[in-house]
């Protein structure tokens, strides 16, 4: 009797198992020193003289502005419950003033309730 062979597989990797990466000298746990941009060589970039200020104060974080128009010439779009739309309708067509006026005033209540020394 003939013993029968065993079939042989094939490798999938073919001759990628010969290759291996060469071993890392020292391991870094440290981040890079320098930046990235500076590594890809961005920072190479000439800027005249007279933008250098300018490109400085842009860098420093600032608190931003929410100053908006003077006068009532600002559009301001809002949701409001059914109930707070009507009441405000109601002082407003009762008092016969604009809408922008009652929630002028409604601030300026607040404002006062609200005042350091109140409550």
């Amino acid at each position: 009797m003939t013993a029968e062979a065993k079939p042989q597989r094939r490798s999938l990797s073919g001759g990628l198992g010969a290759i291996r990466n060469a071993p890392v000298d020292s391991v870094s746990n440290e981040p890079s020193v320098m930046p990235a941009a500076v590594r890809a060589g961005f920072d190479t970039v000439p800027v005249p003289m007279g933008e250098v200020e300018q490109l400085r104060a842009n860098q420093i974080p600032q608190v931003p502005r929410r100053t908006r128009g003077a006068g009532r010439s600002m559009p301001f779009s809002l949701k409001l419950r059914p109930d707070t739309l009507d009441y405000i309708y109601s002082i407003a067509n009762g008092r016969n003033i604009p809408l922008a006026q009652v929630i002028e005033e409604l601030v300026e209540a607040h404002a006062r309730d609200a005042a350091p020394g109140k409550g």
